[in-house]
């Protein structure tokens, strides 16, 4: 008999900015507070943008993810800024949206060159006004830093822009999951919920259910983690935020608390995710 294989592991990380308020009572507390709440809530780590917060989240016993900024001129200083905030892994927003795939790609290799020597793992996230603005960009640097260095690049996929993009109608995986090997490749996710006209939806109603537009991404959710843990060998861990930000750049003055819907996302990521570990072990994916 083979030995059991160590299972995936799943990492749930939110941003710094929900934990400053209770969500009960809507009213200011102390940081430490709002990550002893993150943490029951089961999150592992907390997504930051500078290092200020990075003692009383690791005291907290959570690992720390960092955003950045990057182009050919600040890349160095924005890897080294990541470098002060310890983290685990390190989101990268990479020029804009109108840089040719191929500077784009030169920057990109020579992040990936000098990440390791600062203890850094990076990941170039897809993202509006960025390089990576469209599929189309996204997938040529993918493929010429493939030419280039005959490795797969390490990206961070947020297919709500994607979708966006193309208006897509559901079910969304068999447009948005076209590139299977970069998708398992990837040890960063992230999970806005979305349809073809909105890069953010609403998870709740008014009255504590599951929106139809959220039920629809949760199939697509379903689906995206199939396809990644199809790759899972064992022993890997995913980094996963349930992501939900405010207006006006995503949410509308409408919306529920954005916090609720983000810890309800949580539950049905881990719920998805527990029923796919099994397939997974079970050899059934």
């Amino acid at each position: 008999m083979s030995p059991k294989k160590t299972a995936p592991e799943l990492k749930l990380f939110t941003f710094n900015f929900y934990l400053n308020t209770n969500p009960k009572t809507k009213k200011e507390w102390k940081f430490e507070e709002g990550l002893a709440y993150a943490k029951a809530m089961g999150f592992k780590a907390i997504a930051i943008w500078d290092s200020n917060l990075v003692g009383p989240i690791h005291a907290a016993g959570l690992e720390t993810m960092s955003y950045i900024d990057a182009n050919d001129k600040t890349y160095k200083l924005s890897l080294c800024r990541a470098k002060t905030m310890q983290p685990s892994r390190v989101n990268v927003q990479l020029w804009d949206h109108d840089t040719p795939p191929k500077v784009a790609v030169e920057t990109w290799i020579k992040m990936a060159e000098l990440a390791p020597h600062l203890d850094l793992n990076i990941d170039l996230e897809v993202h509006r006004d960025t390089c990576t603005e469209t599929p189309e960009k996204t997938y040529e640097i993918a493929e010429l830093y493939k030419q280039k260095t005959g490795k797969d690049i390490m990206m961070c996929f947020d297919f709500s822009h994607i979708a966006l993009v193309k208006h897509l109608n559901p079910p969304y995986a068999e447009r948005l999951l076209t590139h299977p090997r970069l998708i398992q490749k990837a040890r960063q996710l992230h999970f806005r919920s979305f349809n073809g006209h909105h890069c953010q939806v609403p998870i709740l109603d008014g009255k504590g259910n599951l929106t139809i537009e959220a039920q629809q991404y949760i199939e697509f959710v379903d689906e995206l983690l199939k396809c990644w843990l199809r790759g899972a060998k064992g022993g890997e861990t995913l980094y996963v935020n349930p992501e939900q930000l405010p207006g006006p750049g995503y949410g509308l003055s409408t919306f529920n608390d954005i916090w609720m819907d983000v810890l309800a996302l949580k539950d049905e990521i881990l719920r998805l995710w527990a029923k796919n570990i099994k397939l997974w072990q079970a050899g059934k994916l």
